[in-house]
């Protein structure tokens, strides 16, 4: 558990608390007027359209209710949070991140819109905590803190950095770091598991490409059975996807055989600078670690048993330096697929 500790506000604090009450105050005003500007535009004669529809009303009302009473339990806990003038001060080590992406809307046909959002969170001593994209992408995991949060409406005043304990024994950037990233590594000879994985990175990329595709050659064999072949030639950007698709499936197969006849993988040595996981409402979870060879997707285990500074092994393929597997500091393998 983090450190926690009760300090009065600053008058930093208290400027920021007043300048996100004061937005809050005035964003139902403009979306008032935004909206009956838009209903004086499009409906000309509202009240002879809707007011007798009772439906029409109803779900008006209860959208307005809805609204406002977001907005005021928001300006609420931003006023109890001002009138008390504590905050809360936690200490601690980052131990993870995570970014949560909520899409709403179907996105699909010609009206279709999707909305999406994104909640990003810190988690200080393994305790999870809300916080603006500025705090995120300035701390990594490893670092210690300090984070100064609104006790009430879990507003972050400040989030600041601190040394760590052991920081006169972290060696210096161009020493060992660097040394060993100049580590040369020779190839390696496939094994029979570095095959499989290149048969299911294969596999993995024909779904994907067909998975695109497939929707628009869908609507080119519908035009050429309804006898509309001749008008699909106008709908030029209909082909181009597929065709897209087409080439780099042709290309990724000719890598992937080339591969496989090379017989040899090659290493990269990288050390891991940061670590995230990426939750969503439409697609499955993935952990990432950034490295200094780029940004790997990895699986739970792997994930949580890397920590950033270790140094590592990333095997890639010869052709197209698809990432095949990766090597821990404890000499243990690990494929990414």
């Amino acid at each position: 558990m983090p450190l926690k500790e009760k300090l009065p506000l600053e008058p930093a604090d208290i400027k920021k608390l007043r300048r996100q009450l004061f937005a809050m105050l005035v964003f139902p005003v403009a979306v008032i007027g935004m909206f009956l500007l838009f209903i004086s535009f499009v409906f000309k004669d509202f009240k002879n359209s809707f007011a007798g529809d009772a439906i029409v009303l109803y779900v008006f009302i209860g959208f307005c209710l809805f609204f406002f009473g977001i907005i005021a339990y928001m300006i609420g806990t931003t006023a109890i949070d001002l009138r008390r003038g504590i905050k809360h001060r936690i200490s601690g080590k980052i131990t993870d991140k995570r970014l949560n992406v909520q899409t709403t809307g179907s996105g699909s046909g010609s009206g279709g819109k999707a909305r999406t959002t994104r909640h990003y969170y810190l988690y200080v001593d393994d305790e999870e905590f809300s916080v603006d994209y500025r705090e995120y992408t300035k701390v990594k995991v490893g670092m210690h803190v300090v984070m100064d949060r609104a006790p009430k409406s879990k507003k972050t005043l400040s989030l600041e950095t601190i040394p760590r304990p052991d920081a006169e024994m972290v060696p210096a950037p161009n020493s060992e770091r660097q040394r060993f990233l100049e580590k040369r590594i020779p190839h390696t000879r496939y094994s029979q598991k570095d095959i499989e994985a290149l048969k299911r990175i294969w596999y993995a990329t024909l779904k994907r490409r067909l998975y695109v595709a497939a929707p628009f050659v869908s609507v080119g064999i519908l035009l050429w059975m309804s006898g509309l072949l001749g008008f699909a030639v106008f709908l030029f950007p209909l082909w181009v996807v597929p065709l897209y698709q087409g080439y780099k499936l042709f290309r990724s197969h000719g890598n992937y055989r080339r591969d496989t006849l090379s017989a040899h993988k090659k290493g990269v040595a990288a050390l891991v600078e940061d670590k995230l996981t990426i939750t969503s409402n439409r697609r499955t979870n993935a952990n990432r670690i950034r490295t200094t060879a780029g940004t790997l997707v990895v699986n739970t285990v792997l994930y949580d048993k890397l920590s950033v500074g270790d140094g590592i092994t990333i095997f890639k393929t010869q052709f197209g330096d698809v990432p095949l597997s990766l090597l821990t500091m404890d000499q243990e393998e690990c494929y990414l697929v």
